[in-house]
């Protein structure tokens, strides 16, 4: 057991050396294995490659290539494909102790996979790109290679360290009652998980008056992410963003709501939050469509042909031509009885007789009753009447 701490100056009496292995763990603690820029590898129509100027990172060693540095690619071979790939080797064996590009070759074969990338101790990879070596062909063109410098696995761009990453999503959280002084300056966030953080998420859910039952699921199923920007004399904007973990629910994001202030500031609080409105679900069946939405609205709409607008009725200002009523069974009942509204089409030839308008007796959670479309003429006109329904309300 032992307290190391790092970097001091030597004094006459007391020396404090340092090896370059001691830099590259203070790296690791922050940054990330990838590349930072540039390193993209290019043909040139021989069988050699070019990886342009740029740099990396591979545990805590930096490495920059400053101008554009060619490879040889070995010949292909008669009759199958080979893939090579074009690799970031770190070695730190004593003999070595360099990061330098290579081609990595791969084994030709009727169906070719690139090579493995090592990754010991000693020896660590990263890929910029695959190069496949086509059955007698004695150049390589662009077609033939395959950027891999985005992939994470294989090199990705440098991030944060995993170290660091994982505490943010544990010694990190901050509850929605924390004022804006308990995060700190800049962009920062977390993750939370309603299994393993069950309080944290059920107090983040309470202050947007919302429960697991709202959207269906139990708290268990349910994940977020909590992402602040803040500045010491400005503003801070936080988002919070709900979705499922289950694949069977295809991950739905469930809502993505906003607050801010005006300082990130002990004596400034959040103001309220806001609906990012954001479609999380739609329901369509024989009685028409209906669109949820994060915010707890919903719209539903149905299009319904109503037969002839002279079906009822004598034209007369008491008993005015309607058509026959309705009963509309929304596609999804609503929380609360919505608001119905609507508008009717004829294809009338007289102007007259083209002016509708339409009338509701009584609407429930589930559905509208005695919907029916009205002549606004005395003309005693035959023609089909098509309503255009719709109604708002909330779903949760």
């Amino acid at each position: 057991m032992a307290e190391l701490y790092r970097f001091f100056n030597s004094t006459p009496d007391d020396k404090r050396t340092y090896q370059a292995t001691d830099f590259a763990e203070f790296f690791t603690n922050f940054l990330g294995n990838g590349f930072f820029n540039g390193l993209s590898v290019t043909a040139s129509d021989s069988m050699v490659v070019g990886v342009r100027s740029g740099s990396a990172m591979i545990e805590g060693h930096q490495y920059t290539n400053t101008d554009t540095l060619d490879l040889t690619v070995d010949g292909a071979d008669s009759t199958d494909d080979r893939i090579d790939r074009v690799v970031l080797r770190l070695d730190s064996n004593t003999d070595k102790r360099y990061i330098k590009a290579f081609i990595k070759k791969g084994q030709t074969a009727s169906n070719p996979v690139p090579p493995e990338l090592e990754r010991t101790d000693y020896i660590y990879e990263l890929s910029l790109a695959q190069v496949r070596i086509e059955a007698g062909k004695s150049f390589i063109d662009s077609s033939q290679i395959t950027d891999e410098r985005g992939d994470n696995d294989l090199m990705g761009r440098v991030q944060v360290a995993r170290t660091i990453g994982d505490q943010i999503n544990t010694v990190d959280i901050k509850g929605p009652n924390d004022t804006p002084d308990k995060y700190a300056e800049g962009i920062s966030q977390f993750y939370l998980s309603g299994s393993s953080n069950p309080e944290h998420m059920t107090a983040w859910l309470i202050s947007l008056g919302m429960t697991p039952t709202d959207f269906g699921r139990d708290l268990s199923s349910l994940r977020a992410y909590v992402h602040t920007i803040g500045n010491r004399t400005n503003t801070g904007l936080q988002t919070f963003t709900l979705f499922d973990w289950a694949y069977q629910q295809e991950y739905r994001i469930y809502g993505e709501w906003k607050r801010a202030n005006n300082a990130i500031s002990e004596n400034v609080r959040w103001g309220a939050w806001h609906d990012t409105d954001l479609i999380v679900g739609e329901v369509e069946n024989e009685n028409g469509k209906c669109i949820k939405y994060s915010s707890g609205k919903m719209e539903c709409r149905s299009v319904v042909n109503m037969g002839d607008r002279t079906a009822n009725g004598s034209g007369t200002y008491s008993s005015p031509y309607r058509t026959a009523s309705l009963h509309w069974d929304f596609p999804e009942p609503f929380k609360s009885p919505p608001v119905v509204s609507g508008s009717a089409e004829t294809e009338a030839n007289s102007s007259p007789a083209r002016a509708m308008a339409v009338g509701f007796r009584e609407t429930s959670n589930s559905g509208s009753r005695y919907i029916q479309g009205y002549a606004l003429s005395g003309s005693d006109i035959e023609a089909d009447v098509i309503l255009n329904l719709e109604a708002t309300g909330r779903w949760r």
